[in-house]
């Protein structure tokens, strides 16, 4: 299952050209066909500009506003796609799939109750095979409600600090401190600067592995809010300094290029914008003389073991600086746009980074020894 940049209408005008002549003379239904293929091709601009047009005509099809939600999920707008995908679950109940990508849009918007309503209408018409999924992410999240409605928050002007009982409250004010300074960084870094607050909860260890079900490597997490285990912290500033700033990164990251993004460029951006990230990847890339190839760090790393896990985020965090050196920041911040904007990645790469993404790949792998 897949798990906010809204574009100017000029933008989606561009995006269309020629196409747009064309869709109006279409039938709905052909409309609906074209907007499946672009899906499918990854081509979620124009798989949200069909699936719109074919809605017009096919106002009662749940297909055609689910294929338009996930589309406009994709294209990191989260408000349009809630709308399409509500529009396909009243017009179908039992459409699973529109509820699972709701629930998740909830649930990173920081929204649990509603989350969990979502998955409690849809775990009751669900299919058998969709059910273990449902009820898993529900008693997660179950569990991260109970914990969190009796935590307490230390506010920022960006940032929302949950924390538990008052033995964190200076803690809690000191981590508002840190994501505050590191907004001021990764702005100066890449010229964005998030408008709507960013929630981050801190755990204990064990708080934080019940919840986010991260690996034991993990140090930290962001699923639309920063997840941050904090036992030690005060003893340990530097390295909270770059967690909270790593994971802020993500939330940048979410912010302009949205679902996407593939992990390797998310996780080394974030790596090397954290304070002594770089560093520390060029000692492990020292160390090993390993190197995959970056198509293979497109997933999750959370698959990965402690070892496969350092690898791959060293070896990610230096074709990000490669990637600067040769472009700068704004050739990063750009692909990420053009993915945002639903730009085919090899695309994209090769617009900003100005080669094929496969010889950059061949470069790196050369270059990183």
């Amino acid at each position: 299952m897949m798990l906010r940049g809204v574009l100017a209408v000029s933008l989606v005008l561009v995006c269309a050209g020629s196409s747009t002549a064309q869709r109006a003379s279409k039938d709905p239904e052909t409309l609906a066909k074209d907007g499946a293929a672009a899906l499918n091709e990854r081509r979620f601009d124009d798989a949200l500009a069909a699936f719109t047009a074919a809605a017009a005509g096919l106002p009662n099809d749940a297909n055609v506003a689910l294929g338009a939600g996930l589309a406009a999920y994709m294209l990191a707008r989260p408000g349009d796609a809630e709308t399409w995908l509500i529009r396909a679950l009243m017009l179908r109940t039992s459409l699973t799939q529109a509820s699972i990508v709701l629930g998740e849009l909830q649930h990173r918007g920081g929204r649990l109750e509603d989350a969990i309503a979502t998955y409690d209408a849809a775990l009751k018409l669900a299919p058998k095979e969709n059910t273990r999924e449902l009820e898993d992410r529900l008693a997660a999240w179950r569990k991260e409600q109970q914990l969190v409605s009796r935590f307490s928050r230390s506010q920022g002007t960006h940032f929302t600090v949950l924390f538990d009982g008052p033995t964190d409250e200076f803690l809690a004010r000191r981590i508002v401190d840190h994501l505050e300074s590191a907004y001021l960084h990764v702005g100066e870094s890449l010229s964005a600067y998030p408008t709507q607050p960013i929630t981050v909860v801190l755990y204990t260890t064990q708080q934080f592995q019940d919840i986010t079900r991260m690996p034991a490597w993990s140090g930290a997490s962001y699923d639309g809010r920063i997840h941050v285990p904090v036992r030690g912290a005060l003893q340990a500033t530097e390295q909270l300094d770059r967690v909270l700033t790593h994971e802020y990164v993500h939330a940048v990251v979410a912010n302009i290029g949205g679902p996407a993004v593939p992990v390797w460029m998310n996780e080394g951006l974030a790596t090397a914008l954290e304070p002594g990230g770089a560093e520390q990847s060029d000692a492990v890339l020292a160390a090993i003389d390993v190197r995959p190839r970056l198509q293979q760090l497109h997933g999750s790393f959370s698959g990965l073991n402690g070892a496969q896990a350092h690898l791959a985020y060293a070896y990610s965090t230096y074709a990000v600086r490669r990637i600067i050196q040769l472009r700068g920041a704004n050739a990063v911040v750009g692909l990420l746009r053009d993915l945002a904007r639903g730009v085919d990645f090899n695309t994209a790469f090769g617009k900003h980074v100005e080669m094929r993404y496969e010889e950059f790949d061949a470069m790196v792998r050369r270059d990183s020894h």
